[in-house]
């Protein structure tokens, strides 16, 4: 064979060996871009799927009566235009026409809820965990070290968990919407009574107990999670009553204590309005166009219903009997006794009256409907 045929077989040979690593270089390189790009989805999974959790999932026929079993204990909530029931082991999701979205185990002893438009974080209450829900899945679970007190969620995706210590009286935690710590306070003397979330400024307003020269001190706090500086930006004292509830209202922050009411500046924390009760409270409904008391009437053995002006002055009352559960939508307060259901105006005159197929526990308004829990079943009424 002569060399030049030699040369030319080396010279194949050659370029065959230069393909062949050329190709297996390149066949390394996507097997290192694929596997780092499974590692980011695989670290980032949670934000990738974020924006479609609330969607594309498959959904029950829907109707009313919703059947329940009637052996297990229920509970309704409100999530944006959607209702929930909680039980001792579950967590069922319905979109507005009774259609089951999502049946989710929660596995917690003593299982407590809080929702907005739409999340639903529940708590095991005495317990250490915590989970959030979109209407169709779990967006995360966290356990915490101590047990939980109670827990909130605001307007967004932002969780508050009030906690107990064994160096503190309570510690009170901030989650973003992936469940990451982003504000942590303690207190040292003072019980964290309620906690609620400003109105999208980054704000947290909370209502704590304590004692001053010997005699209980509730105050209400500011905090402002978005700074790294821990202290509160304000702090009002409200008396020697524990506050009963806490709201973030377009025109302040609104409390109630057994024995009156506050309205505060958000900003400045300044006492905007108060009043005095005398009466023992039964039923605080949250604000929504209308601010109302309910109230145990000694005198009737029955029970009243006050509404209160921007000023917190008295504005309206209404008798009420064997109220059974109460909302408040669009400026209306919604009555609850058995088998009726009365809609009240601004001034508490009666406006709608529904006579109910059943007796029903538990109510919430819902855009033009309420929804009404029973013994086995969930009924839909138009308003």
């Amino acid at each position: 064979m002569s060399s030049d045929r030699l040369d030319e077989r080396d010279n194949i040979n050659k370029y065959r060996e230069k393909v062949k690593r050329r190709k297996a270089v390149i066949r390394l390189v996507v097997f290192i871009v694929i596997a780092a790009a499974v590692i980011i989805v695989i670290i980032n999974w949670k934000k990738i799927l974020a924006p479609f959790k609330d969607i594309g999932s498959k959904e029950g026929e829907g109707g009313f009566p919703v059947t329940l079993t009637g052996s297990a204990g229920y509970r309704m909530g409100e999530m944006g235009e959607c209702f929930y029931l909680l039980t001792d082991t579950y967590l069922y999701t319905y979109n507005e026409d009774g259609a089951r979205l999502s049946d989710n185990q929660h596995g917690f002893q003593n299982p407590e809820s809080s929702s907005n438009e739409k999340r639903t974080l529940l708590y095991d209450k005495n317990g250490k965990d915590v989970k959030l829900y979109s209407r169709n899945s779990e967006v995360f679970s966290k356990e915490f070290e101590d047990t939980i007190v109670f827990a909130q969620i605001g307007t967004d995706e932002r969780c508050a968990v009030v906690t107990t210590s064994s160096r503190y009286s309570n510690y009170l935690y901030v989650l973003n919407g992936e469940g990451k710590q982003i504000f942590r306070w303690a207190s040292p003397d003072e019980k964290i009574m309620q906690v609620c979330f400003g109105n999208g400024d980054g704000s947290i307003y909370v209502s704590v107990v304590g004692e001053n020269g010997g005699e209980l001190n509730s105050s209400i706090l500011r905090f402002d999670i978005s700074e790294d500086v821990k202290s509160e930006t304000w702090r009002t004292s409200i008396g020697n009553s524990v506050s009963y509830s806490l709201e973030s209202c377009s025109d302040g922050i609104y409390t109630v204590t057994p024995s009156g009411a506050f309205l505060l500046d958000a900003p400045s924390g300044a006492v905007k309005a108060s009043n005095a009760y005398t009466r023992e409270i039964f039923g605080i409904p949250n604000t929504d166009n209308l601010r109302v008391t309910l109230f145990f009437d000694p005198v009737s053995n029955g029970q009243t219903a006050v509404a209160y002006s921007e000023t917190l002055e008295p504005s309206a009352a209404a008798s009420l009997q064997n109220t059974d559960a109460f909302d408040i939508s669009g400026g209306r307060l919604y009555i609850l006794s058995g088998n009726t259901l009365t809609a009240l105006d601004g001034g508490l005159q009666e406006i709608e009256h529904y006579d109910l197929d059943d007796e029903y526990s538990d109510v919430e308004i819902i855009g033009n409907y309420a929804y009404l829990l029973g013994y086995n079943k969930v009924w839909r009424e138009k308003l």
